[in-house]
């Protein structure tokens, strides 16, 4: 047992109702705390709906003219990108939105996979295209960097997060 001991001049059902008194405070605390992270869970799902729908707009707005770089080497070969790319961001951000507002966890998991999709795409692109430099040999001029594979590698992971605690809080225990 941890903690002091009986408390020194207290009565069983006095001591008893001490234990009961500080269970409620324990447990109001814990509600508290639960509630607070469920906030704070679904300000972020809402900042990543938000953050893809503003983004797609910005990433198609590239255009295909704007992807001439070493970085854009894979993603030009995707059908329609930026534009397809964009599409699938944006879509994943609207249903992302939508669907944690009205708290539907399985279409905020199709959102969030939506904006899986998209993050692990543009990570291997960029850093398929340093890796594509790195076997050329390393060629002279400009080299695609190999920070932004990084940047959209850690979002992924970010997403798959957020999925894999959705899953786990649809799943009874």
């Amino acid at each position: 047992m941890t903690g002091p001991g009986p408390a020194a001049g207290l009565n069983a059902l006095d001591q008893f109702a001490a234990t009961l008194d500080a269970l409620d405070a324990h447990l109001t605390a814990a509600g508290t705390a639960m509630r607070r992270s469920e906030h704070n869970r679904l300000s972020l799902l809402h900042l990543h709906a938000a953050a893809a729908a503003v983004v797609a707009p910005l990433f198609a707005s590239i255009g295909q003219a704007g992807m001439q770089g070493p970085s854009w080497t894979i993603i030009r070969h995707i059908p329609a990108a930026p534009y397809s790319l964009a599409v699938l961001l944006g879509v994943g951000g609207v249903i992302l939105g939508v669907a944690t507002w009205f708290r539907h966890r399985s279409a905020e998991m199709v959102g969030l996979g939506l904006l899986l999709a998209w993050y692990v795409i543009i990570a291997g692109s960029f850093g398929g295209a340093v890796l594509l430099w790195l076997a050329d040999g390393s060629p002279p001029g400009p080299r695609p960097p190999a920070y932004p594979a990084g940047v959209y590698a850690h979002l992924a992971v970010i997403m798959a997060v957020h999925l894999r605690t959705l899953w786990r809080m649809r799943r009874p225990r």
